[in-house]
């Protein structure tokens, strides 16, 4: 779903939730898991925001694994748009 100004509305805008942090937890191992924590820590302490572009919503494998990025960036509390 595309929303105002052309931003992709992903899981309905969030008001869906597909999966949860523990889900993607489980399915790692604990050292990769720890290793995104890291990353994404980093992200939130220095205010990092990030922004995907590219010119359809839905459709090729792009936009497909894109919906799981920002599904799994909001859950980590990364501030992200599409």
């Amino acid at each position: 779903m595309v929303k105002g100004r052309n931003e992709v509305a992903v899981d309905a805008d969030s008001v869906v939730q597909l999966t949860s942090l523990e889900d993607y937890k489980n399915s790692v191992h604990a050292n990769t898991w720890k290793t995104t924590m890291h990353f994404a820590d980093s992200l939130k302490k220095n205010n990092i925001r990030i922004a995907f572009f590219n010119t359809t919503p839905q459709g090729g494998g792009v936009a497909l694994m894109r919906h799981a990025l920002i599904r799994f960036l909001r859950l980590l509390g990364v501030k992200c748009k599409w």
